[in-house]
């Protein structure tokens, strides 16, 4: 299933989606309710959680793993 990312580095991607989570590059980015249309299709949104780049660490104290 194809998603699309907003916000992060990944903003306004379209990639291929889990059920809950994708991964992009070395930032999460998780399932919300929203929809938005692409070229023409309905995507489900996939949004960006800033604590969990690699360049802000990863790991138990930021509890992305």
């Amino acid at each position: 299933m194809d998603v699309v990312l907003r916000g992060g580095p990944g903003d306004g991607r379209v990639v291929r989606g889990g059920p809950e989570s994708v991964v992009w590059g070395a930032c999460l980015y998780e399932r919300t309710t929203d929809v938005s249309q692409v070229h023409g299709r309905d995507l489900r949104v996939y949004r960006h959680r800033p604590d969990c780049c690699e360049p802000f660490g990863r790991g138990s104290e930021d509890r992305c793993e």
